[in-house]
């Protein structure tokens, strides 16, 4: 039997209702030999011998790992750029899409006033002055007939004249009157015209609009078309990030069981 001193140990204790208190427990005088001593000395000579491999294995499972993040990324990025490129390609289709609309509108809206110029500068160029120069034509004659030739016929004979005169009144009266139901005619066909016009130019910004509506219900779908087909992408590159977060952790949960199990045998060995 060999004889072995250890140094003093160190205690806590908890004693009823009082706080803890760390004491110094005197060593035994010998320490006699056990059976497990030769037995931990080979596991810990093991366990020295393996610490290097363990330690290459988890290096290189770390190299591992860094190298599928980085692949991720890596490929995060190029999605990015991807996307923005496309983005970029859309706006300037938008651009370029509405650009052309825009002048289609702008020569539209020009020859519909165009139109509308010509229709009434023939108007009133072609249609009212001969009815002007026709009223004033008939106001001159009127104004001679009254002014003129009635004193001058009075002046000659004034019986004959008085005959005439009425005569002269009742033609007036009637010329008169065929000349009002002709103005009429005229104003009313002139109502007409604009009534007509205005329809016209009503319906004009009807079909205007509604064309308009229509062209841009069909530059929405493609928009639509595209905003969907850009969903989708996001939605697969979403899902993409989603597995690979899953993998992450899935390898995150299994190093730390690996390293679980390699701590508690370290712990074990050195019990």
């Amino acid at each position: 039997m060999t004889e072995r001193f250890a140094g003093p140990s160190i205690r806590r204790v908890a004693p009823p209702g009082g706080t803890t208190q760390t004491i110094q427990k005197a060593p035994p005088r010998e320490i006699l030999d056990s059976k497990r001593i030769p037995v931990m000395s080979n596991v810990e000579s093991s366990l020295h011998a393996t610490e290097l491999v363990l330690d290459e294995g988890t290096r290189r499972r770390n190299r591992e790992f860094k190298r599928r993040m980085d692949a991720v990324e890596e490929r995060q990025v190029e999605w990015m750029g991807r996307l923005k490129e496309e983005e970029k390609g859309r706006d300037e289709e938008h651009r370029v899409v509405l650009g052309g609309i825009e002048k289609m509108l702008d020569e539209t809206v020009k020859g519909i006033w165009d139109k509308i110029e010509e229709d009434f500068s023939v108007f009133h160029k072609v249609h009212i002055p001969p009815l002007e120069d026709r009223m004033t034509k008939q106001e001159e004659d009127f104004e001679y007939f009254v002014y003129t030739t009635v004193p001058r016929l009075i002046d000659e004979c004034t019986e004959i004249i008085a005959r005439r005169v009425e005569k002269a009144r009742e033609t007036f009266i009637i010329e008169n009157t065929k000349v009002m139901k002709r103005e009429e005619k005229v104003v009313e066909r002139f109502e007409r015209h604009v009534g007509r016009t205005m329809q016209g130019m009503e319906d004009e910004e009807a079909t205007r609009i509604s064309k308009l509506r229509l062209l841009t219900e069909e530059i929405d779908v493609p928009e639509r078309v595209d905003e969907r087909e850009e969903e989708v992408r996001i939605t697969k590159i979403m899902k993409d990030i989603i597995v690979v977060r899953e993998m992450i952790a899935k390898i995150v949960s299994e190093r730390k069981v690996e390293d679980g199990v390699v701590l508690d045998q370290m712990l074990k060995t050195q019990e």
